[in-house]
């Protein structure tokens, strides 16, 4: 019995910690920290210029590979530290970012996205989170018999 409830317990507590939270809008202003070092740590160079590009995907659907923008929808680039996403459509949606960095060299590179379901990638207070479109249709009224 003991072990029965440690494993239903360990469940519990991992299926929590996979959880996110669906935000329902139909558009949203997304968030993130400014990047300010490279991916060893090391601080940015005063000449190299940081922009952020933005995806999303429909997160129900999936796609084989998250990391290829290929296969998402893009949004804009932007300077910004926030971003907004007008969902095309009723779905649930990722969104994602990632660093473009360009050099003094003119030398591009890009940082893996960061996607707003990933726990490592979210906000430590808000958690990971999709959003969708919120307007289910509404209730019909007026229900009669046609009398036919």
């Amino acid at each position: 019995m003991k072990r029965f409830l440690l494993v239903a317990l360990m469940v519990v507590v991992a299926m929590g910690a996979s959880c996110q939270t669906v935000v329902y809008k139909s558009q949203a202003t997304l968030q993130w920290d400014a990047v300010t070092v490279d991916s060893t740590g090391a601080p940015l160079l005063p000449t190299d210029v940081v922009s952020y590009q933005v995806y999303i995907y429909n997160y129900t659907l999936g796609v084989a590979d998250p990391q290829n923008v290929a296969l998402l929808t893009y949004i804009d680039t932007t300077t910004a530290l926030e971003q907004l996403i007008v969902f095309p459509s009723r779905a649930v949606w990722a969104a994602g970012v990632r660093v473009r960095l360009s050099d003094a060299g003119g030398n591009i590179s890009y940082s893996p996205i960061a996607w707003s379901y990933v726990v490592a990638d979210a906000d430590v207070v808000a958690g990971p989170f999709v959003y969708s479109p919120s307007g289910l249709p509404g209730k019909p009224a007026g229900l009669q018999d046609s009398g036919m």
